[in-house]
């Protein structure tokens, strides 16, 4: 029971991202994910971390992700996202940060994992390269550490699941800290709750004169998270989230919500 929750709890609760815990598919199985979203705000925190208004922005995203297992020790996979978005009256469309990556399990036991994860994502294609926009231009190369560990909270299926990462970055825009940690909380045999807390960090942030809708621009940014899942077989599950910006500088300060649907192969 706590391999099936640890495998598909991360990896719906954080796909937006491509990022999918510490542990591996086993050797010759994969995992498909098709996710929607929808983002909005009207405001934006500036070079102060200060709330401005702005006009309401939208974004409205389809994301599909997948990965297989390779060896007993190493995870394949990639996503993309499919987005429309809208600000003022201007619309834009496109496909943003495309990513690949692989996940090598470094060192396991019966409760714990620690895993590395390359990453490397590629630059986003708008039908307009002007704001409103989503994703960046630049072409990025990621390392990360993952830890994952079985912890009993409500059950002996909860999980404590965390993640630091580096992101260097082109077109002359900082490299980033990726930080992340959830816990998840089995409520039920087939329902479970995943809270998660992420955060990028600029190691040189730097002004920006005019803050955009794009993630060309350097910037801080704190989100949280809660996910639900209910699996309706050993193979196939639903999930539901909600996110909210709570700090950061040179980025947006809104919500969103989520709805994503699993199948294992």
């Amino acid at each position: 029971m706590f391999r099936r929750w640890v495998v598909t709890a991360i990896i719906m609760a954080y796909a937006g991202s491509a990022f999918a815990g510490a542990w591996v598919e086993p050797k010759g199985e994969g995992l498909f994910i098709g996710q929607a979203t929808y983002y909005s705000t009207n405001s934006f925190f500036d070079t102060s971390g200060q709330k401005q208004p702005q006009p309401r922005y939208r974004k409205y995203e389809l994301q599909p992700y997948a990965e297989y297992g390779a060896t007993e020790w190493l995870t394949i996979g990639g996503s993309a996202y499919l987005q429309a978005v809208s600000q003022s009256g201007d619309d834009n469309y496109g496909i943003a940060d495309p990513q690949v990556f692989a996940r090598a399990r470094m060192w396991h036991d019966d409760k714990q994992v620690v895993s590395l994860q390359p990453l490397i994502k590629f630059g986003s294609g708008f039908a307009d390269s002007a704001p409103p926009r989503g994703g960046s231009e630049s072409v990025d190369a990621e390392l990360s550490a993952l830890y994952g560990r079985n912890m009993h909270i409500i059950s002996g299926n909860d999980y404590l699941d965390t993640r630091i990462g580096y992101r260097a970055r082109s077109n002359d825009l900082s490299n980033e800290v990726l930080l992340y940690a959830a816990i998840g909380l089995s409520l039920t045999d087939d329902i479970q709750l995943v809270p998660a807390i992420r955060a990028i960090v600029a190691t040189d942030l730097k002004n920006a004169p005019v803050f955009s809708q794009s993630s060309d621009l350097d910037s801080d940014a704190v989100k949280a998270e809660i996910a639900g899942l209910y699996h309706l077989n050993d193979k196939q599950w639903l999930q539901a989230s909600f996110f909210k910006d709570v700090a950061g500088v040179q980025t947006g300060n809104g919500y969103g919500v989520s709805i994503g649907f699993a199948q294992k192969f």
